[in-house]
């Protein structure tokens, strides 16, 4: 068996049915990008670590498919670990399924960042960014996205049914998404976040808009879900309209995070509320903003210092009751 024939039936009778939605369609992605033009045809029985070795390092120094990104055309090390650690885990199973006596991509390693990545909206651009959404009419969406640091597979594939307005709680289905342009449900595990009542009066105001729409945000000509790329398209009209252009959609959820943190919520709490499957994946990421590992201004991995991120939750409660 080569080893595309068996990518094929490991994303179908394992990979489908444990990863969710987005995370399928990004192994799709790095499969067809990445490791199916390198070793697709290689044998199982026929792959070294040295052969993986090879693949590992042509792809770091030529694997880079846009021309626009500051590292072309090599790729940096995020991107490598996933690579890498999805070939691992693809020929892991492999060995259990008695197709190989070992997986040679253990003989590699790509270290885990040690903390997130992140840009923390300061005051000024939580200001900024909130007031262009509302002057371009995406406040209720965006407003929802760093409240609640929704992802943006999750944002689009709300639905007003998932709102129950008298508890004041979000239901979030962790396996719906948009396929093109529809909603599909490949599970019913979900998580309950509570809102303030100001977000919750917001999504009223959505929802006066398309009344007959099972749809929470719904795109007001296809008058159907908001696809991921328009999510982002909105989210850069909304920093060029603000003047702020290093802040990605990403980064409103790292701000909901940390100032949670800021006001109180530990690790158990976050990681529940961001729908992570351990608090050791929120411990891992949020590290530098426990409350027991407080650092200095300088060593944060963002530009806001201690004082500002303060200074933003409050500015996040007061924006919250307008």
């Amino acid at each position: 068996m080569t080893l595309r024939e068996y990518i094929l039936f490991w994303q179908e009778a394992y990979d489908k049915h444990q990863s969710r939605p987005t995370t399928y369609a990004a192994h799709g992605y790095i499969f067809k990008n990445h490791i199916l033009p390198g070793l697709g045809d290689m044998l199982l029985s026929k792959l070294t670590s040295e052969i993986v070795g090879a693949f590992l390092k042509e792809r770091k120094n030529f694997g880079n498919h846009r021309p626009e990104s500051p590292d072309y055309p090599r790729l940096n090390e995020d991107t490598m670990r996933h690579i890498h650690r999805l070939l691992q885990q693809c020929l892991d199973q492999a060995v259990r399924d008695d197709l190989m006596t070992n997986n040679p991509a253990r003989a590699f390693h790509y270290s885990k960042p040690k903390k997130v990545k992140a840009n923390v909206l300061t005051p000024l651009e939580m200001e900024d960014y909130l007031d262009a959404a509302e002057r371009l009419g995406y406040l209720p969406m965006f407003m929802l996205a760093l409240a609640a640091g929704l992802r943006q597979g999750e944002l689009i594939a709300l639905k007003w049914s998932d709102l129950n307005v008298r508890e004041r709680t979000l239901t979030i289905a962790e396996k719906r998404a948009v396929e093109r342009r529809e909603l599909v449900e490949y599970g019913g595990k979900t998580r309950t976040i509570t809102l303030t009542p100001e977000v919750v009066d917001l999504l009223l105001m959505e929802h006066s808009k398309h009344p007959s729409s099972p749809l929470m945000f719904m795109h007001p000509a296809t008058l159907k879900p908001y696809s991921p790329q328009m999510v982002r398209r909105m989210h850069n009209e909304i920093i060029q309209e603000a003047g702020i252009d290093h802040i990605r959609y990403v980064d409103l959820r790292h701000t909901c995070a940390i100032l949670a943190l800021k006001n109180g919520t530990d690790a158990k709490e976050l990681a529940q509320m961001l729908g992570h499957y351990r608090p050791t994946i929120t411990r891992q990421n949020y590290e530098p903003y426990l409350p027991h590992k407080a650092q200095k201004d300088e060593d944060m991995p963002n530009e806001a210092t201690q004082d500002e991120l303060q200074q933003a939750a409050n500015i996040l409660d007061n924006l919250l009751k307008f």
